[in-house]
């Protein structure tokens, strides 16, 4: 059976822009009720004004705050009741080889990355199982199935958020919660725009690229329809079809793509 969607509470993180903004339009369309979450409250405050009406609350946070993960599933609650639908959009890298790479940055992607989502996911369980239904929707990356060097330890926090999705989903089996995993490719965002480049040029790495509306109605069609995993863009699902086959070639592929799109600077080829 599908998922209805008609007065769901959604609560989306990294809402602000991009993918995250692109899903809250998406299932505010779909009739959700939509609390969007982020850092930049002006930008949210934007969004709510957009939207109208009286189904989206704006609520600053920054994910890897406990506190403000506290306030705003607070707030979400105050106003339209127990949340039906947590979609972990927000995150972040730092481009670069790992040698180089400040620990700082190691532990910011870890922490916002991969801890948030966790940490949120724990908070809503329980009234999803108290009601039997809910859904916890993990935005991931192609580079979670396949790395690719210079953006190692973000293909390592996304791959560590696909085991968590994965072991999550078993460990909900049978209790009516949906654990879903969508995995973007290369999409026309500010993603790049802020990341933090330390050795390596941090540049689109695709000629292609998917618009944040078109992954928000991939995310929004997972949540009705119910799929577990859904990996996005031609050249996305072309190299998880691939290393499944041969790693090796997989790794050889992702290689010449770094070397074109992220090249080296002065400092990562001391």
């Amino acid at each position: 059976m599908g998922y209805d969607l008609q007065g769901k509470v959604v609560l989306i993180t990294g809402a602000s822009s991009g993918i995250g903004r692109a899903t809250a339009v998406e299932f505010h369309r779909a009739g959700s009720r939509v609390v969007v979450a982020a850092r930049s409250k002006d930008k949210l405050d934007a969004l709510a004004a957009e939207l109208g009406g009286d189904r989206v609350l704006a609520v600053k946070m920054d994910v890897t705050s406990e506190s403000d993960r506290t306030l705003v599933l607070e707030k979400s609650r105050e106003a339209f009741g127990s949340i039906d639908v947590l979609v972990n959009n927000a995150g972040w890298a730092s481009f670069g080889t790992v040698q180089r790479i400040p620990m700082a940055n190691v532990e910011k992607m870890v922490a916002l990355n991969l801890i948030a989502p966790i940490a949120l996911a724990r908070e809503v369980i329980p009234e999803m199982l108290e009601r039997g239904s809910g859904q916890i929707i993990n935005i991931s990356s192609v580079v979670g199935f396949q790395a690719i060097p210079r953006m190692t330890v973000y293909s390592a926090t996304k791959a560590a958020l696909n085991g968590f999705t994965t072991g999550l989903r078993m460990e909900l089996k049978g209790t009516g919660i949906d654990v879903l995993l969508v995995a973007p490719g290369s999409t026309n965002t500010s993603f790049f725009d802020v990341a933090d480049a330390i050795d390596a040029k941090a540049s689109r790495v695709a000629e292609t690229q998917y618009t944040p509306q078109r992954v928000a109605l991939a995310v929004v069609a997972s949540s009705r329809k119910r799929r577990r995993e859904v990996v996005l863009t031609a050249d996305g699902k072309m190299i998880t079809w691939i290393r499944r086959f041969s790693p090796r070639v997989a790794d050889l592929i992702m290689y010449g793509v770094a070397k074109k799109g992220m090249p080296l600077s002065k400092a990562g080829s001391a």
